[in-house]
């Protein structure tokens, strides 16, 4: 997914991205505060809604409407594949499908977005609501084409902060559409044994990803952690203790799942519960 066509070009950027990994999100260099106040029709919760009431392959080409949200997922370390992530103040978010990569650089944690969404594709995939270019009679997505980006998305002021939901694993599982596709804080959970001190994935020779549990601290619910193999931090293990989660909350059809942007989304610090 990478084509950088000078060895020297990937050499510096490999070294730039790994030695980020690790650290808080870092700032693009323009910190505009310039909004253009589009006018904003409905709310994300809409069309989250209605694509959670399609069946999974169905889908539906949009009006002439607007959507506005913050950015809380992109694709930085690798876990989000052509994705990013909004969000907006009544807290529901959706998925964008762009054909892109390093989106993180045009579209950054805490990027304001508008989308104008007429001639766009909302669908259920797999589960979850997305927006698309096109789909087929199959259930076959496209991308946003780039080519296309300033047609559909029109960047608003930067950084903005959204507050994460503190929740349950108990809450996001068994009310799952209040918060798909939307940043959650779980606390007062660990790696069960068996994904405690593993890497957080298998390599990408052996699986497109792995599924770990996450469970809480009283050993009452679990939920599944996936990771891809082509993250930054697919090799890293997983920590043992205890403590607070930040993901992304999702679905697989009908399993409840969650996502890490990368590792400072996981803060396990504390003593393991027994």
């Amino acid at each position: 997914m990478h084509f950088l066509r000078y060895s020297i070009l990937l050499l510096t950027a490999t070294v730039i991205f790994v030695s980020c990994l690790k650290k808080d999100y870092e700032s693009p260099a323009s910190t505009a505060s310039y909004d253009p106040n589009l006018t904003v029709q409905t709310p994300i919760q809409t069309f989250s809604e209605m694509g959670l009431n399609m069946a999974p392959g169905k889908w539906r080409v949009l009006g002439d409407t607007t959507i506005s949200g913050v950015v809380v997922a992109n694709d930085q370390s690798g876990n989000f594949y052509k994705q990013i992530i909004i969000e907006d103040s009544s807290k529901a978010g959706m998925i964008l499908y762009l054909d892109k990569s390093y989106l993180y650089s045009d579209f950054p944690v805490g990027r304001k977005l508008y989308v104008k969404l007429k001639g766009l594709t909302l669908i259920n995939y797999k589960g979850l609501p997305e927006i698309v270019y096109s789909a087929d009679s199959a259930g076959n997505t496209t991308a946003i084409p780039s080519g296309l980006f300033g047609d559909y998305i029109v960047k608003a002021s930067y950084p903005n902060v959204i507050e994460p939901v503190e929740a349950t694993i108990i809450d996001i599982k068994s009310n799952p559409n209040k918060y798909i596709s939307t940043l959650v804080k779980l606390v007062d959970v660990q790696f069960n044994n068996a994904s405690s001190n593993v890497p957080y994935s298998l390599p990408s020779s052996m699986a497109s990803g792995t599924s770990r549990t996450v469970e809480d601290c009283a050993h009452t619910a679990n939920v599944v952690m996936y990771n891809s193999a082509y993250s930054q931090f697919q090799s890293y293990n997983t920590p043992t203790g205890n403590g607070t989660i930040y993901a992304i909350c999702s679905q697989y059809y009908s399993t409840v799942q969650v996502f890490i942007r990368d590792t400072t989304d996981v803060r396990l610090t504390k003593p393991r519960c027994p």
